[in-house]
């Protein structure tokens, strides 16, 4: 006696009554409940089984045809036998390559860089004028600058106790 796989026993009755609640199906099949998954591996080989619900709850599944028998076509073949007459693989034909576009290196300064480095130029100028226009106003204009535009804050900073460091150093 050959063993039949439990989901083409539900094929074959599906076939016989046309339409089949899943409790039918599992107490002919006889194996527990397992109808939706026999009815899923039947739609996976290619057979067009309808399933008709209420709401969430299957109530019956009607069989419509056999479907498309190309998806049938396999067979089992014993693993020592696997790959022996597989088809040889092509080797893909690889497409030419475009060229990449050529760089063109553009400047980091903005059109606008010279203006706005002019415009600062002017705003020191400005500023410059201005401290010395209040300066003079002060009476301070050149006030205690000597060579190389530093101040002192004490006019005899280079003497001490009456000894001038400057001429001590000679």
């Amino acid at each position: 006696m050959t063993k039949i796989a439990a989901h083409d026993r539900a094929l074959a009755f599906l076939k016989e009554k046309g339409t089949a609640t899943p409790a039918q199906i599992e107490k002919h099949v006889g194996q527990g409940a397992y109808a939706s998954k026999y009815v899923c591996y039947l739609k996976l080989r290619g057979y067009e089984i309808e399933t008709v619900k209420t709401g969430r709850t299957v109530t019956e599944y009607k069989f419509i045809s056999d479907g498309d028998s190309a998806t049938r076509d396999y067979q089992w073949v014993p693993p020592a036998q696997r790959g022996a007459n597989a088809t040889p693989k092509q080797k893909k034909v690889k497409a030419p390559k475009a060229p990449k576009p050529i760089k063109v290196r553009q400047s980091k300064q903005t059109p606008s860089a010279p203006v706005k480095k002019a415009a600062r130029q002017v705003l020191k100028e400005r500023a410059d004028a201005e401290a010395d226009r209040l300066l003079a106003e002060i009476g301070m204009k050149n006030a205690g600058e000597y060579a190389g535009g530093t101040y002192s804050v004490d006019p005899d900073w280079d003497s001490m106790d009456g000894i001038d460091v400057a001429n001590f150093l000679k």
